[in-house]
């Protein structure tokens, strides 16, 4: 109850408030929850209050964004408030709440909040009631609540441009809709939720993350595309959610364990990277101007430090290794692999489509990510503001860092951060009793789910620093020297004419890069996408028109009124005649 008040009143603080005194009370909660989760129960009327082993991962995220951005909305804290709440009932009260918060905000629309609260509503109403045959139903609600939350849809037709830049409110809503998931549909239900519902939250997942990842390669700024890539990662982890549901269902306790874990890490080390792409981002927008990837370029030379910093970001975000998305893309990977199947072609399809989908799903993401850096960090400035950029005080990039850091420590040593997460995952995996000291992680490996391998992302990171180390001598050895002295931001290029003082805009890289290599971007797609939205416009034309002909009718009804009774009146008197005739 201390660390909720805590949130409560910095929900409540005054606009007025500095980010100081913001990240002075985040980084009190971020201590009181570690204190109230590590402290032995006490029972009796002087027990101590804990916070519960599933909360306290997620009010550790939400606790270190609100320490890193000073938020002073109550966007972040309503989210930790709901998160920390172990009661259904008190839970989807807090998730109906929260949505219009991250409406203000651009995450969710009007249509998501009215959705995601009635399907907080139903999917508490489900867990409260009696009887288990509830339990059938129970993953509809859930998935949709959860997905507003998460601000995902699988609108194939929405585009980046339609949803909000990426911020710490998106973060907030993608914490807080994976929570929601992990608890009405793995820990909250008496009786495990059958398997087949499993592989179906799976497969809406997957399909969440595909079009996320869509988004993210088709937005016109950078912005939007780090809101995009963020709605895929929420699809992997509704993915995990399914996965982690099929391990408890089938009795898998070590498929629904390294599930977990993968989800943990998706929360922690995907979330603290994001944080730190969101931080970056603001401080070239405040150097560079406009983020629109149309507009903006040439800042690896004007910013080397941040757009250094951008890209370590993005190598998290796009799972690249060793980052945090690497070691939860390759604990997926390991719980398909470990998932039973039937003998035969025929029963090694699912998991080989799913292993397809993760593939392409992490292949939009590395798309999305180079083309955020080709038109934001690489080629020449194309406006005054980004030709007179540079970078800010390293005082000023040193939150954004220290947020990388800890990606890097989650993932680098991931013993710590799953060691703090332990008992959650052995609640998820169904199983009671204390946990025994041979269940503990390593500190430095991941075990695959099956028991098939093992992950050292510290070897990795060695082997890619040795590869880097030996780069770099020999191009010292090498000492070559550029064939034309130009000016440093245009990386080799002639000096532009004085009518183009920013070069030729078609001879660097656009936002339309790489967009035009998916299926939907080629011609026969193009034509289907056109098709498609010609009879979603006709679609609405009809709605339109239904509706003025609805608002005629009501209109002439009301005009008319006294007439149309006396005229029923007539019409029922002569049918009662005639029928007595």
């Amino acid at each position: 109850m201390l660390v909720l008040s805590v949130l409560l009143l910095d929900g409540l603080m005054p606009r007025f408030a500095t980010p100081q005194v913001a990240r002075a009370g985040w980084g009190l909660v971020l201590v009181l929850a570690v204190a109230m989760a590590c402290l032995p129960p006490v029972s009796g009327p002087a027990g101590l209050p804990r916070v519960d082993a599933l909360s306290l991962p997620f009010v550790l995220i939400l606790s270190v964004a609100g320490l890193a951005s000073g938020e002073r909305s109550p966007v972040l804290a309503g989210a930790a408030l709901t998160a920390g709440v172990d009661h259904p009932v008190l839970f989807c009260i807090g998730a109906a709440g929260l949505l219009p918060l991250l409406h203000a905000r651009g995450v969710v629309s009007r249509g998501m909040v009215a959705w995601g609260s009635a399907g907080a509503a139903v999917a508490a109403a489900l867990l409260s009631g009696p009887g288990s045959g509830r339990l059938a139903v129970l993953p509809v609600p859930a998935l949709v609540a959860a997905a507003a939350l998460m601000g995902v849809s699988l609108r194939p037709l929405a585009g980046g441009r339609h949803g909000g830049s990426g911020g710490v409110a998106h973060l907030a809503g993608v914490v807080v809709g994976l929570c929601l998931a992990a608890r009405m549909l793995v820990v909250w239900p008496v009786v495990p939720v059958g398997a087949v519902w499993g592989g179906g939250v799976a497969v809406a997942g997957l399909a969440l993350a595909l079009v996320g990842g869509g988004r993210a390669l088709g937005a016109r700024d950078a912005g939007r595309v780090l809101a995009g890539m963020l709605a895929g990662w929420g699809g992997l982890g509704l993915l995990l959610v399914g996965l982690v549901m099929t391990g408890r269902a089938d009795d898998l306790p070590l498929l629904a364990l390294g599930a977990f874990r993968a989800l943990m890490l998706l929360a922690g080390g995907v979330g603290m990277a994001f944080l730190a792409a969101i931080l970056t981002l603001e401080r070239i927008a405040e150097a560079a101007g406009s983020l629109d990837l149309a507009r903006a370029g040439g800042l690896a030379v004007l910013m080397p430090r941040t757009s250094g910093l951008l890209a370590l970001a993005l190598a998290g975000l796009c799972a690249l290794p060793p980052s945090g998305g690497f070691a939860v893309a390759w604990l997926l990977v390991q719980s398909l692999l470990a998932l039973p199947r039937a003998e035969g072609l025929v029963g090694a399809m699912p998991p080989l489509a799913t292993l397809a989908g993760v593939g392409l799903a992490c292949g939009l993401l590395i798309l999305a990510a180079v083309r955020l850096l080709s038109c934001l960090v690489l080629g020449r400035p194309r406006t005054p503001r980004a030709a007179g950029a540079s970078d800010p005080a390293p005082g000023r990039l040193a939150v954004p860092g220290a947020c990388l850091a800890g990606s890097a420590w989650m993932v680098l040593v991931p013993g710590g951060w799953l060691w703090l997460t332990r008992r959650a995952g052995w609640e998820a995996a169904g199983l009671a009793g204390p946990v025994p000291s041979g269940a503990l992680p390593d500190w430095l490996a991941l075990a695959a789910p099956g028991g098939s391998g093992m992950l050292y992302p510290l070897g990795v990171a060695a082997l890619l620093a040795l590869a880097g180390g030996l780069v770099w001598a020999l191009s010292r050895l090498a000492g070559t020297v550029p064939s034309r002295p130009v000016a440093a931001w245009n990386e080799g290029a002639p000096p532009s004419p004085p009518w183009m003082p920013f070069g030729e805009p078609t001879a660097q890289a656009g936002p339309a890069q790489f967009a035009g290599m998916l299926p939907w971007g080629a011609p026969a797609g193009y034509s289907a996408r056109r098709g498609l939205r010609r009879i979603v416009r006709l679609l609405r034309y009809a709605a339109r028109r239904a509706a003025w002909l609805v608002e005629a009718g009501v209109a002439g009804v009301s005009r008319h009124a006294m007439g149309l009774v006396l005229l029923w009146l007539a019409v029922a008197a002569l049918a009662r005649m005639w029928g007595r005739s």
